[in-house]
């Protein structure tokens, strides 16, 4: 990162130094997608493809094929050729997201792509060129990365992207961007004055950026379909103000799910350490396995209730991969919303 200039700044800079690789590091919501996308938007790039991956995601079987691509016959079910990802973003920007979530095998593999900018697909012996500018981004510390690979990405120019919280300066400006994204998305008309986006200030933002585009995305369809306009989906509005007292009564909801997630979590805390005693009471009686399993379960069930039921998340947070916890939460019986 550039000395004495702004996160914005070296965005800005560094994208146009496209044969440069980098590296986005924040917490989880900080915006690390919609900064790739930004650094591709300035880049020389911009006309070629954007290809963005979130490594968490991805099955561990099929990781290889994905990221690289297959020839057809490489294995059960591969009709057909099928090009991976670094080839889809030939001539312009591959964001790997959450890179530290690939298993040390396939480190190995990119690592050498990283450094030879050329693939192999699953099947082939033939290597491939490709052409790209690789964006990581982790939440996590750089250390969870073999250790060949990790100084290969530490050696990428490094973004750190703060805190909503550490950068109030710049929510008006973000409210705006996911208003205009609103608009064109639901071909409404909707606007806020400056005045009011500050009121947005107030808030802790604890989901981050993430948190604050789904906060403007519920505004702005409140103001559509407040109940003086029954009829909006068959009415063209030609535009429809953010007003403060829509913001502060959204805020109001907003603090008060806040302090209720709160009081929930010292609930939870009293009845763990409950638990706990109880683990030990068991352990005590010469139950060890059952105490181990029971926490076991209880954390998981924990984690994926702090995490919306997102088991990508969850596995992150617990320091497992996504099939891991998939098989944990299969043989405890643990039931996943959606």
């Amino acid at each position: 990162m550039l000395n004495n200039l702004s996160e914005v700044e070296n965005i800005q800079i560094l994208a146009h130094y496209d044969f440069l690789d980098l590296c986005l590091l924040g917490e989880t919501g900080t915006g690390k997608t919609h900064a790739a996308q930004q650094i591709h938007n300035h880049s020389p790039r911009k006309d070629k493809p954007f290809v963005a991956v979130n490594c968490a995601e991805l099955f561990p079987g099929l990781i290889e094929s994905e990221l690289f691509g297959y020839e057809k016959g490489a294995f059960t079910g591969a009709l057909c050729a099928k090009t991976g990802k670094f080839e889809a973003a030939q001539g312009g920007t591959i964001f790997l997201d959450e890179i530290g979530e690939l298993s040390l095998e396939v480190q190995a593999k990119l690592l050498k792509v990283v450094e030879e900018k050329r693939v192999m697909r699953v099947g082939s012996n033939v290597t491939l060129p490709v052409n790209v500018r690789i964006i990581y981004a982790t939440h996590r510390d750089l250390s969870v990365l073999r250790e060949d690979l990790r100084y290969r990405v530490s050696a990428a120019h490094t973004i750190q992207l703060k805190p909503l919280r550490e950068r109030r300066g710049e929510i008006s400006r973000l409210a705006q961007t996911f208003i205009a994204e609103f608009s064109r998305k639901s071909m409404q008309k909707v606007a806020a004055s400056e005045k009011v986006l500050r009121l947005l200030e107030r808030a802790e933002w604890r989901g981050n950026v993430r948190e604050l585009r789904s906060f403007i995305e519920k505004a702005c369809f409140a103001a559509l379909f407040d109940g003086s306009r029954h009829d909006g989906l068959k009415q063209k509005i030609s535009t429809v103000e953010l007003n403060a007292e829509l913001i502060l009564s959204q805020l109001t909801k907003l603090q008060n799910a806040d302090a209720s997630r709160d009081g929930l979590r010292a609930l939870e805390n009293s009845a763990q350490a409950a638990k706990t005693e109880t683990g030990l009471r068991l352990v005590a009686n010469g139950g060890y396995k059952q105490a181990v399993e029971e926490f076991d379960r209880d954390l998981i069930k924990k984690i994926l209730e702090e995490n919306n039921q997102n088991v990508s998340r969850a596995a992150t947070k617990l320091g497992l991969s996504r099939y891991g916890l998939i098989k944990k939460i299969r043989r405890y019986g643990i039931k996943v919303a959606g």
